[in-house]
């Protein structure tokens, strides 16, 4: 007694010791893909090639939008900036400049040529202003040019102009023309024969006379509009803008009324702690890729803290309602409270061999831990409370002897089918893999060990308390299960065919839905991240795209055309070889020296879009599509979701149904139960998926992913504590055996269903839309394995293969 009772003292003490630990988990979970991506997916491979022959620097982009005076603003976002590490604040004007400058950069050669091809025009304007100015001085020499002229050199006195003229008129025969010539004065060209002797029409015609345009054009042929020869750089630049406009981002873009724009540049990985102080410390809205997961961190830490509390009053509510004995509750809430410490403190621990705690793992494992440690807990005492009933010698080491023995063995099969994680290519499904074995292995420690010890040194008198006598694993709920699988014997044919309907339908409900990556899924509608993208998708409403296309431009230039014009006609700006923001050209210029190098051309798209939305991801898949390489936080979260969506489905989900099936006929001996286990698991789990998408409609891309992962390992539980029943009753009728093992092990099943369903019912309290998906989908599935496939589904199946059950060996 003495020796259990210290090792009572023991599970205390390191109850204590873990808590700490368990409390500042959180703290630990990385948000974002970062960690998981490598020079598998495209989208690294792409920045790869940025990084080596464009000199990127992947950096992230916080959008602060904040009220008040432009000075104001700055004042207090500056005050702000020392949360972040080696971040660079861009002001609107400096945004606007570095556009504008890069802008000019690229259409500074063009001025220049226009300005070479007007050069003439304008050297011609300048001496015709020089020429008016002589005129109007002496008068009375321009007199005799028009005399000379249009008197054809007669009546005028001989000189050698005389003589130059008639020259010219031999050779041009055009008396205007050549007085031009042999004067070399185009302001003949204002007069006529009619008007030539009017000395005061001359005088006035040459003091306002302002057309040059005209004299330019008679001269040359030529039309330049007088503000191209009086004001070159401004008409050039006019006339460039109106063939090349300017990328669109005025100030508009970041400042309206009372709100300014501002934009923070920090490293791609910088700590969402940080970020999240610059938030908080900020009085603005923040928003951005970075800050959607420092929210994301934030509501995940706040909404653990409440998943807890609701686990635990829905999950003592539960265990009152099922053992009404305090000393039975108080060990299985402890023993569950100690089996999450433990799954915590080791991850912790895997932290240090470097280790990564996603998130998603972090958030699941309570209630898988809870549901789990508390099943098999229940198990194991109800198998107990069933040994004090029958008055049977060493109760307590019977009840260890099978049912601890068949959690053991459950707890194996779970453990087998998560580490096919481990054997996934995808980084991420191998992170989460991880994560679920150590929650199932942390799970058995206290269930058995704990247990034992607790039910050994409390005696019976005080772990009936207040009741009379210990929990009685036999009453009125027996019966119904009796009933009811005596009922899907006697109708087995019925029930079969009810279940493949009920299966082709749910299967027809997951294949013709879709799933989303939108990041309204992973933080609250009302957090400061949505507000923020609702407010700048008014303003400055773009995220980039890095799309890379190999091969000599000269090439493939159709290529870099095309897939530049789709993003410039969708609404957003095209920098590459073939275009510059709005402008594009089917020719190549020297935007190839700039955006081509080493065989490779950059397009950076400026989609219209804000990053991780529905329209930014649907936009860049379908660039990935048509088989261009992009770079990118849409393309990295693509690759990210693809990748591990098409492993599990087409890799791992069919190996976790291989190593249980296989792990479970070599326990069994058998290979029918195996393959009818995963059979019926499939079952749950489409229904459970089915009932996600018609409820939620279009659902996060992990919630159907993580409802099969949880039910193809959770759900053996169930099927196991039955058939091991089963195989207890010797030398009767198949269909009775059939029976008994679903009479005698209901309770327990039911009760564990109900503790794992309510554990993760408690996700819906979240204030996250993916957690509700998650507790929603896998309780009601839960709910639905119990109290559906187990006492109706099962028996069925059985009831026809009798013997074949066991097959190739006789149980």
């Amino acid at each position: 007694m003495k020796r259990s009772i210290f090792i009572i003292a023991v599970w205390v003490l390191i109850a204590l010791l873990l808590a700490p630990i368990t409390l500042n988990i959180q703290s630990h979970f990385v948000y974002s893909d970062s960690p998981f991506l490598t020079t598998q997916y495209q989208s690294v491979k792409a920045e790869n090639i940025l990084k080596e022959y464009f000199n990127y620097t992947k950096e992230s982009e916080l959008f602060v939008i904040i009220n008040g005076s432009y000075n104001e603003s700055l004042e207090k976002i500056n005050a702000s900036l020392h949360y972040l590490y080696d971040a660079k604040l861009i002001t609107p004007y400096e945004y606007i400049s570095q556009v504008n400058s890069s802008y000019m950069s690229f259409v500074n050669p063009i001025i220049k040529e226009y300005e070479k091809n007007l050069s003439y025009a304008i050297e011609l304007y300048h001496n015709l202003t020089v020429k008016r100015e002589e005129l109007l001085s002496n008068l009375s020499w321009f007199y005799y040019q028009l005399n000379v002229t249009f008197k054809e050199g007669h009546n005028v006195t001989p000189s050698r102009y005389v003589t130059m003229y008639e020259k010219y008129l031999e050779e041009t025969h055009d008396p205007i023309l050549a007085g031009v010539k042999t004067f070399d004065d185009p302001f003949i060209l204002l007069f006529s024969i009619n008007n030539y002797t009017n000395e005061s029409l001359i005088k006035e015609t040459l003091e306002t006379f302002s057309n040059y345009s005209y004299l330019i054009y008679k001269l040359t042929g030529k039309y330049f509009p007088l503000c191209a020869l009086q004001n070159t750089s401004v008409y050039v630049l006019h006339e460039v803008e109106s063939k090349i406009p300017p990328p669109p981002i005025r100030l508009c873009n970041f400042h309206r009324g009372n709100t300014w724009i501002f934009i923070v540049q920090v490293p791609d990985n910088e700590s969402l702690t940080n970020v999240e102080k610059f938030m908080q410390n900020t009085p603005a809205i923040v928003t951005g890729h970075l800050a959607i997961y420092a929210q994301s961190a934030y509501y995940t830490q706040q909404d653990l803290k409440i998943i807890d509390l609701v686990t635990i009053i829905l999950l003592g509510s539960l265990l009152v309602i099922l053992l009404r004995a305090l000393f039975p509750i108080v060990f299985l809430i402890f023993s569950a409270v100690l089996g999450i410490e433990i799954a915590y403190s080791l991850l912790y621990l895997a932290t240090f061999a470097g280790y990564k705690i996603y998130y998603i793992s972090g958030l699941v494992i309570p209630p898988i831990v809870f549901g789990i440690t508390i099943d098999y807990s229940i198990l194991f005492m109800y198998r107990y409370f069933e040994e004090v009933k029958k008055n049977s010698n060493n109760a307590l080491r019977m009840a260890f002897r099978t049912a601890g023995k068949g959690a053991i063995f459950s707890g194996l099969s779970i453990t087998i089918g998560f580490s096919s994680f481990l054997l996934s290519p995808s980084p991420l499904l191998k992170n989460i893999g991880e994560a679920l074995i150590i929650a199932s292995l942390s799970a058995l420690i206290p269930a058995i060990l704990f247990n034992y010890t607790a039910l050994k040194i409390v005696s019976l008198r005080l772990l009936s308390f207040p009741r009379k006598e210990v929990p009685n694993p036999i009453d009125v709920r027996q019966k119904y299960l009796r009933e009811v699988s005596e009922f899907s014997i006697k109708h087995k044919f019925y029930v079969i065919g009810i279940m493949v309907i009920l299966a082709l339908v749910s299967f027809s409900v997951f294949f013709t839905h879709t799933t989303t990556v939108d990041f309204t899924e992973i933080v609250p509608s009302s957090s400061e991240t949505i507000i923020g993208e609702n407010i700048l998708s008014n303003y400055f409403n773009y995220s980039i795209d890095y799309i890379i296309i190999k091969g000599n431009p000269n090439l493939t230039y159709d290529k870099i055309y095309n897939v530049s014009k789709e993003i410039i006609d969708c609404g957003g700006l095209a920098y590459g070889p073939a275009s510059f923001g709005k402008f594009i050209t089917k020719n190549l210029t020297y935007l190839e020296n700039i955006y081509s190098s080493h065989n490779y051309s950059l397009i950076e798209a400026y989609i219209p879009y804000p990053v991780f939305s529905e329209g930014a991801i649907s936009f860049t898949q379908k660039l990935i599509n048509q088989g261009y390489m992009v770079g990118g936080s849409n393309a990295n979260r693509i690759d990210i979701v693809n990748n591990t969506v098409s492993t599990y489905y087409g890799f791992t989900l069919p190996l976790t149904i291989i190593l249980i099936t296989a792990y479970i006929a070599l326990v069994l001996r058998s290979i029918v139960v195996p393959i009818r286990l995963s059979l019926t698991l499939l079952v749950s789990s489409l229904v459970g998926v089915a009932i996600m998408f018609e409820v939620f409609k279009e659902v996060y891309w992990l919630s159907p992913l993580i409802v099969f992962a949880l039910l193809f390992s959770l759900g053996i539980d169930y099927d196991m504590f039955i058939i091991l029943r089963i195989k207890e009753e010797k030398g009767k009728d198949e269909d009775e055996r059939i029976i008994k093992g679903v009479t005698y092990t209901g309770l327990a099943v039911t009760a564990a269903g109900l503790i794992l369903a309510g554990a993760f019912f408690s996700l819906i309290s979240a204030d996250m839309r993916f957690l509700e998906e998650i507790g929603f989908s896998v309780g009601f599935s839960v709910i639905f394995d119990t109290f559906i496939v187990r006492p109706i589904f099962v028996p069925a199946i059985m009831s026809i293969l009798k013997k074949y059950n066991w097959w190739p060996f006789a149980s």
